[in-house]
């Protein structure tokens, strides 16, 4: 009986070794402790997704917590996150502290895969020795799988799996209204960014994604060749594209857009059609571009097509925060926070 114990914990052990046994960054078997009490995510997208599944074991943030991007934290995020040091991260034009991290002592690190940091940022890491795994997000499509996956390296199954079942759902809700509008019918979106508008993303980037994801055509067409974005174009470019809709990142410049004469010449702007992008507590869409694009994506449909938009986006909204946050919007938060 002792020996049949011991061998039915030995098998137990393989069992338990096996199922914590992920790819790290160079694709090689790893075993993650069974408990993760310590984790840092190597860039904004990936540190806002494992705050959603469980705050508690992060160890650190790669900005500032309240910043011109993502606002209203003290409304909506844990004293704990709130609290959290800063130690960088492989983002824009960014560089880690790898010595404050390591003194954080993660158990794991969880980085962004992307073909334009993973040079970088695996260069950076094999300079220290702490495990780490990545995850592709370049595609909102990718939410839902990766949430379950970081669920299981950090035993939240449950949570990670109500919170994708929720992206997938909203997710397929954007894909089935967008086929529903003709090609020729798709809305003329600028994405204006910067203090006066002048800078903008390519059509096919991670950047603009929740504009082509809420149907948006987006007028300026290129490819993105940097994790950054912010490509420079000129007024006479945007007055020639002459947008249907302008998406603002900037709320100085959203306020001016409608005193200066130069911006007074275009459509969107006569029309009233020109609407900012809500940052409560990250931002809807872009800088950083996290699962927030998800509820952003439904947003910025309901802007483009205020007709034929099927959903209440004010319950969109409200379902999304209460889960993703915990959050119960009162009618006066819709207003103050988000203009809904």
């Amino acid at each position: 009986m002792r020996y049949l114990v011991l061998f039915l914990l030995a098998l137990s052990s393989l069992f338990a070794i096996e199922s914590r046994s992920f790819l790290d960054i160079n694709d090689k078997p790893i075993v993650l402790p069974e408990q993760i009490n310590r984790i840092y995510g190597s860039a904004p997208p990936i540190t806002f997704m494992l705050y959603v599944i469980d705050d508690a074991p992060l160890v650190g943030v790669n900005f500032p917590q309240t910043n011109k991007d993502n606002s209203d934290g003290d409304k909506f995020l844990s004293k704990h996150f709130m609290s959290l040091p800063i130690l960088g991260g492989w983002h824009g034009n960014n560089i880690p502290n790898l010595e404050a991290i390591l003194n954080a002592k993660p158990q794991v690190i969880v980085t962004w895969d992307t073909p334009l940091l993973n040079e970088k940022t695996a260069k950076d890491l094999a300079r220290i020795s702490i495990p780490a795994l990545k995850v592709n997000i370049d595609d909102s499509r990718n939410y839902p799988e990766v949430f379950r996956y970081l669920g299981k390296v950090m035993h939240k199954e449950e949570r990670a799996n109500q919170l994708a079942n929720m992206a997938q759902s909203y997710l397929d809700e954007l894909k089935k209204f967008v086929a529903s509008v003709p090609e020729q019918e798709r809305t003329k979106v600028y994405y204006a960014e910067g203090n006066f508008g002048l800078q903008t993303e390519c059509d096919i980037s991670f950047h603009s994604e929740p504009l082509a994801l809420g149907g948006g055509n987006l007028v300026h067409k290129c490819v993105q060749n940097s994790i950054l974005g912010l490509q420079e174009v000129s007024f006479e470019q945007v007055l020639n594209y002459d947008p249907d809709v302008i998406i603002v990142q900037d709320p100085a410049f959203y306020k001016s857009m409608f005193t200066d004469k130069k911006w007074a010449m275009l459509r969107a702007t006569q029309n009233k059609r020109v609407y900012l992008i809500p940052k409560s507590p990250f931002n809807w869409t872009d800088r950083p571009p996290s699962f927030m694009r998800i509820i952003g994506a439904h947003w910025i449909a309901s802007k483009l097509y205020p007709t034929r938009y099927p959903y209440n986006i004010q319950e969109k909204v409200r379902a999304f925060y209460q889960l993703f946050f915990g959050v119960k919007l009162s009618d006066e938060d819709m207003k103050t926070y988000f203009s809904l």
